[in-house]
């Protein structure tokens, strides 16, 4: 990576009457209108640079602002905005500022600042056997096409379309810093793209606390089909309190309740996993108002977390939870949490302290049954879940990025 100027050397500090020279920083996020984990991201980064520095936001839409502040709880009113509609005009954009921070997912933007952040949410897949041999061919169509002592001009498009093929990361050499949402991203940062980071956790809004608690498991996650990724895992996790439900021992009185809002592409498994919960003591709420799921995150005694099991972690790293924004926000509600022992929930939830971690579905009933059997140790580490959660507020990023800048 390039080594940029320390801000400080650009910035000229008031001394009674003298004037304050206060950097211009850019964030870049294609996708501020989804109202998602990762605009929520580039806007706490925002609010927070805005006190401090001139902070434009770029991209295709200008952000509504009520909006944000409502689903996300940031606000940008301290923001200017620049319309850039694709990687290729926010590199030209960054030329025109002291700090261009990339907070676009797979974005591969040139950065032309002098200092330039890129906030990895999780880089893309590892790269196919059948991409690698596109970006042989495509490699060997070009370096036939330099042989050449002119290129006719009807073959320019064929040349575009080979440099297309080819795979480039000579992009991540324009950034001074990586900083990745956990250590598991970090890893893959590492691997994919060759770079360091520091690690940055997200701003969690723990808003829900603790209410009275019931025998209540939840688990609040889109409705992923599995065949599109990143799913959640319900499916399993319902056929693990299934297995409980008709062992021997039974559950009592416990309930398990599935949180979560599901598109058209995912909405035949969103249907499987209520039709087998017929007859059982489970309720699956889809696309609930958020009444509903501040309601469960804050009755709900232990809290389930299955993204990733199954999945290879090596063809398919993508599909692991990155860090694990409802992890949290479950530990902040006093729900203690049974997470999946890979990528940011394991790092989020510490084993036998905060919650436990399980690799078999047959573990995560055994880890289950403990919490339900030892009201004492449930309360002990609900009481832990809720200080780790902590860790993970808005205040502690505010601070960590005030730091970085």
């Amino acid at each position: 990576m390039v080594d940029g100027p320390s801000l400080y050397t650009r910035i000229t500090y008031e001394v009674g009457s003298v004037k304050v020279t206060r950097p211009k920083v850019a964030i870049y996020n294609l996708y501020w209108a989804t109202y998602g984990g990762g605009e929520q991201v580039s806007g706490a980064i925002a609010e927070t640079l805005s006190k401090y520095c001139d902070v434009t936001l770029l991209g295709p839409e200008e952000p509504n602002i009520e909006a944000t502040r409502a689903r996300l709880g940031v606000d940008l009113g301290g923001c200017a905005w620049q319309k850039v509609c694709d990687d290729l005009e926010a590199s030209v954009a960054s030329a025109d500022f002291d700090v261009f921070i990339n907070g676009t997912y797979r974005s591969h933007t040139v950065n032309q600042a002098p200092l330039g952040l890129y906030y990895v949410h999780f880089p893309e897949p590892p790269t196919t056997s059948r991409r690698k041999a596109v970006d042989a061919v495509a490699r060997t169509g070009l370096g036939a096409m330099k042989l050449a002592p002119r290129v006719p001009e009807r073959l320019e498009g064929v040349r575009r379309g080979l440099q297309r093929r080819v795979i480039d990361q000579s992009w991540a050499k324009s950034y001074t810093k990586f900083l990745s949402n956990s250590q598991y991203t970090a890893g893959w940062v590492k691997k994919l793209w060759d770079a360091d980071s520091e690690i940055v956790y997200p701003p969690v809004r723990t808003t829900v606390k603790p209410g009275k608690k019931v025998e209540l498991i939840t688990s609040i996650g889109r409705f992923f089909d599995p065949s599109l990724g990143h799913s959640k895992k319900q499916h399993e996790l319902l056929e693990a309190f299934t297995r409980m439900f008709s062992s021997r021992e039974g559950i009592g009185s416990w309930k398990l309740a599935f949180v979560g809002g599901a598109d058209a592409a995912s909405r035949d498994y969103a249907l499987a996993i209520r039709r087998g919960a017929i007859g059982l003591p489970v309720a699956v709420h889809l696309n609930a108002p958020r009444e509903i799921v501040e309601t469960t995150l804050a009755t709900a005694s232990i809290y389930w977390h299955g993204g990733g099991f199954g999945e290879d972690a090596e063809l398919h790293p993508e599909r692991f939870e990155h860090f694990g924004i409802a992890v949290v926000e479950a530990m902040a509600a006093g729900a203690v949490p049974v997470v999946f022992a890979a990528a940011g929930p394991a790092e989020i939830v510490r084993h036998a302290v905060d919650g436990f971690h399980w690799k078999t579905l047959d573990e995560l009933q055994a880890y289950t049954r403990v919490l339900m059997n030892d009201e004492a140790l449930r309360l002990k580490m609900s009481a832990s879940a809720q200080e780790r959660a902590a860790e993970f507020g808005v205040d502690v990023f505010a601070q960590r990025i005030s730091s970085l800048i």
